[in-house]
């Protein structure tokens, strides 16, 4: 198989099955929502799943996508015996550093729990440092096994084998969704508990979704051993690397990993670790912090991310191969492999941030409930997917091509600018504050980001800027179509019911397909990222 087509193969099964649990990660939300009881009774849950996060970043250290790059250097030198001791030794190092990483959350989860709810310990003006250093100690136990489960998917994807990857997400996102529908509503409907407890036990939901990759990750590992086998039997480079020198450049690749792994979740832990507070400042009350942070961090959030789920498929598969062409000096194939990558992710993500725009009240009405609150939030963030999408990938060329430190140091900039930012927008503009310090904080980094890649790499923006103005002009033109139609459909459809709103939306995507597609296609801009599928569309269609 061609290089191109390994890269397609790749990115598709690794999209495909994180668009997969982006989906189920949203749909849940929609029955989990009403279980629990709206926004405000969500809060501890949401509360947890950001220092979670930062947890498991810092536990697996990066050593799975470091992995990955290493063991695909080795093996394209023949070398598989060097790999072979690689995961076998780095299954003992991440058992480790998860006991720690478990250890170092719950004995920090009281003064997580202080800070980001501003030290409230009385129950009537809102949730308190108590209940939620619960939570967030019960979700701790998951990062026992989070750095195995990753550390495993990181050397399959090094022997380009994205399959066992992909599977394993969808089926750890399947136990943990149906362990957080079923616990939650068995302990409020049938054993009538309380709304703490049932946070709790959606939170460890995540433990039982770990435990679940790991045993799909071991059944292929059964099927597949034998052939790994014969690859360490056929090796006879004669290349052998001690553990010493092995782990000094696992960590030369790890610590620039983590760092932008850490990335999106140091700006939602900055959120949760300042948002509270600015608004206590501002004079919003408590209750209201709880439901204005929870829309930010989670049920806005979770719609954003659905386009950025792209983004995160071709950061993991666009590793190995730009490595590859870049230290064989295939300049040109490297430049085409990056200018595709950026296109395509475009090409989709673009008028999918712009189509949320336009239809966030009825969008958001569907998924939770009508809220203009909600909803504007909503119309807010959603373009911000498209730079969370362009920072994911662009840092993953910068580590392609060996520029980890500084990549280091433009997440860590943007990290710090974002830090500053936050109190003050968020006091002046209260949440959407914490959107737009995001949102600069981005731009910073892309911008950055793009002046390595033109300087290092050779790389030229001319082409790939042009793209990304056509496909802008084009969605624009969607989103007018889309807002046309939606306030055409209000006057014969309420946007604050359910059913009017799931009308609305299904009607709105339809015409904003047709229009994007028609458009893109029309242009021959489509042909550019979609290969022969618009052709064959026009013969099908004989109008375009």
């Amino acid at each position: 198989m061609s290089e191109n087509k390994e890269l397609v193969r790749g990115t598709f099964l690794l999209t495909l099955s994180i668009l997969i649990t982006k989906i189920l990660g949203i749909l849940y939300i929609i029955p989990f929502y009403r279980i629990i009881g709206g926004a405000d009774n969500l809060a501890p849950f949401n509360y947890a799943y950001g220092p979670y996060n930062i947890a498991i970043a810092v536990a697996t250290a990066g050593v799975p996508l470091a992995a990955s790059k290493y063991v695909a250097k080795y093996n394209a030198l023949g070398a598989y015996r060097v790999s072979q001791k690689l995961y076998k030794s780095s299954f003992i190092v991440m058992s480790i550093t998860g006991v720690i990483g478990f250890i170092g959350l719950y004995a920090l989860s009281p003064t997580i729990a202080s800070i980001t709810i501003a030290n409230n310990v009385d129950k009537n003006a809102g949730w308190t440092v108590q209940q939620i250093t619960s939570i967030i100690r019960t979700i701790s136990f998951v990062v026992i096994f989070i750095p195995v489960l990753a550390t495993w998917r990181g050397v399959f994807q090094g022997y380009k084998s994205m399959g066992p990857t992909a599977v394993s997400e969808v089926t750890e996102q399947i136990a943990r969704i149906l362990f957080i529908l079923v616990g939650s509503y068995l302990v409020l409907n049938v054993f009538d508990g309380s709304i703490l407890l049932a946070n709790g036990i959606a939170t460890f939901g995540a433990a039982v979704g770990a435990v679940a990759g790991i045993l799909t990750l071991w059944w292929y590992w059964i099927k597949r051993r034998k052939g790994i086998h014969e690859m360490v039997a056929s090796d006879m480079t004669g290349i052998d690397v001690s553990y010493t020198q092995m782990y000094k450049e696992i960590i030369s690749y790890s610590i620039p990993f983590v760092i932008v792994s850490l990335n999106y979740p140091l700006f939602m832990i900055v959120d949760q670790l300042t948002h509270n507070n600015a608004l206590n400042v501002a004079g919003v009350a408590p209750r209201m912090q709880d439901m204005f942070f929870t829309i930010l961090n989670m049920t806005t959030n979770k719609i954003v991310m659905i386009p950025t789920s792209l983004a995160a498929g071709f950061a993991i598969s666009l590793i190995p191969f730009i490595t590859k062409t870049y230290e064989d000096g295939n300049y040109r194939e490297m430049h085409k492999q990056i200018q595709t990558a950026l296109g395509v992710l475009a090409y989709i993500t673009i008028p999918a941030s712009l189509g949320i725009m336009a239809l966030s009240i009825p969008l958001y009405t569907v998924f939770y409930e009508y809220s203009i609150e909600g909803s504007r939030l909503l119309f807010i963030y959603a373009p911000v997917a498209i730079l969370i999408s362009l920072l994911s990938v662009i840092a993953s060329m910068l580590q392609g091509i060996d520029k980890q430190k500084l990549t280091v140091f433009i997440i860590l900039s943007s990290v710090l600018i974002k830090l500053v930012l936050n109190p003050l927008l968020i006091v002046m503009f209260h949440t959407a504050g914490a959107i737009l310090s995001t949102a600069i904080a981005l731009i910073f980094a892309i911008t950055c980001g793009l002046s390595v890649l033109k300087k290092y790499a050779g790389f030229k923006l001319t082409n790939t800027m042009l793209d990304f103005g056509k496909i802008l002009v084009c969605g624009f033109v969607m989103m007018i179509v889309v807002e046309l139609v939606y306030y055409g459909l209000q006057f014969f459809i309420s946007p604050a019911t359910q059913i009017g709103a799931l009308i609305i939306t299904v009607v709105g995507a339809i015409t904003g397909v047709l229009i994007y597609g028609a458009i893109t296609m029309k242009t021959r801009l489509a042909d550019k990222f979609l290969g022969n599928i618009p052709n064959k569309i026009r013969r099908k269609i004989g109008l375009i």
